[in-house]
């Protein structure tokens, strides 16, 4: 049974992962591993070394604390529902919700009109109140 601290990290793995618009096999590739073990490690099937951790963090561009960001205290608990829930709600986007932020982005870019781009951001602003 995977340990929740090595599911989580492998949550953030593949969240990071995602917000880069980096698939497994690329990944895999810069860190000279197979994709499968990528899966591996993104479900918390395997844990990730220390050493693997630093190769990871320099290929996605963040801190090796990244990883561990949200989890304080669930550590030492061995009850994966005390880790901290993936949802929007809290600020940590889950997969779902990472892939619609990219879209969103990828979109409102191609916007031509600057005017119009004020305009969404203004919509978005109204519909949050």
């Amino acid at each position: 049974m995977a340990h929740p601290v090595d599911i989580y990290v492998g949550q953030r793995l593949r969240q990071r992962r995602e917000m880069r618009g980096m698939p497994q096999k690329e990944l895999a590739r810069q860190l000279g591993i197979s994709f499968q073990q990528v899966q591996k490690y993104e479900s918390g099937a395997n844990r990730i070394s220390a050493s693997k951790l630093w190769e990871l963090c320099c290929v996605l561009g963040v801190a090796p604390g990244y990883f561990f960001e949200g989890i304080s205290g669930a550590a030492a608990s061995p009850n994966p529902s005390s880790l901290p829930e993936e949802n929007i709600d809290n600020g940590q986007p889950n997969s779902r919700n990472t892939r619609q932020i990219l879209d969103l982005n990828h979109n409102f870019q191609r916007i031509p009109n600057t005017r119009v781009r004020r305009q969404v951001v203004q919509l978005v602003k109204a519909l949050v109140d």
